[in-house]
């Protein structure tokens, strides 16, 4: 099957596609040796994370990998991290990422090479109406039915791959944080929806991670961070998704991730003070 474009009034076929499309093993791998090479990730853990990682994943626990979300870069430290923390290397290949549209949809020959390269690193394109107003796109009736159409099908999608054994990361923020990188924001609900119904026919753990950059920009509008080559990372236990209430689920994983964001920032704080 051709890949659609990836439009909001082409959902249908987009998830389609994407319902049935497996990565690249091979190029997966690759491309997280390369990112783990343009992010050189200093890494942190909890005490017992690795085994618990492992101990899940060798269970057929499905992890879904939720850090925080502060800039353009977040998708690709991702790729980085779980390439350079050993107990998060057998996601290679079977782990997707909702994405935004604007990355499938480049046009020219770079553009074509990047959606293919997105595809066999597992994004998955998720519409948000926030991306149609930056667009200049009128948000009308017909447009907001269409775009809660497919956040349905976006969501069954995510349940049926979480069911068929694949793995997910996701930031449950929704959006960058534009106002303090060491506070993590509201968390949005359909993570924890999607992770709930997926719990009902598979064992589903939240993995929370903390990023942070070793200081904050002049202007969040325009962020400039020094150190986006070099982010710190520090990753919690797994929390298995044992509730059908999403409020509840969503606040456990918001305090975990800001935990996780706490322990980063007060590193790098440290690591500033006392450079080797």
């Amino acid at each position: 099957m051709a890949r659609p474009t990836a439009e909001l009034a082409n959902y249908e076929k987009v998830y389609e596609f994407y319902e049935r499309h497996r990565q690249n093993m091979a190029f997966a791998r690759f491309a997280h040796l390369v990112f783990a090479r343009v992010f050189r990730c200093d890494i942190t853990a909890d005490d017992g994370a690795a085994e618990a990682i492992g101990e899940a994943i060798e269970s057929g626990t499905r992890l879904i990998v939720s850090p925080n979300h502060i800039t353009g870069d977040d998708q690709y430290v991702i790729v980085a991290f779980a390439e350079t923390f050993e107990a998060l290397r057998p996601l290679r290949g079977i782990t997707f990422i909702p994405a935004e549209p604007s990355l499938f949809s480049r046009r020219g020959r770079k553009g074509r090479l990047l959606r293919w390269a997105v595809d066999e690193l597992g994004a998955l394109p998720t519409f948000r109406l926030e991306d149609l107003r930056r667009r200049d796109i009128e948000i009308t009736d017909e447009v907001t039915a269409i775009y809660k159409a497919a956040t349905l099908k976006a969501s069954e999608i995510q349940v049926a791959k979480l069911g068929a054994g694949e793995m997910m990361a996701g930031f449950w923020e929704g959006t960058r944080n534009r106002t303090d990188y060491r506070v993590v924001q509201p968390l949005k609900k359909g993570m924890a929806h999607t992770a709930i119904a997926a719990a009902a026919t598979a064992p589903i753990a939240v993995l929370p991670v903390g990023i942070y950059y070793g200081s904050e920009p002049d202007d969040y509008a325009h962020p400039d961070v020094p150190g986006k080559r070099r982010p710190h990372i520090h990753i919690g236990m797994p929390l298995p998704v044992d509730t059908d209430d999403a409020e509840v689920l969503a606040k456990q994983v918001h305090g975990e991730i800001q935990r996780c964001v706490d322990v980063v920032v007060r590193r790098a704080e440290r690591l500033a003070a006392h450079p080797s």
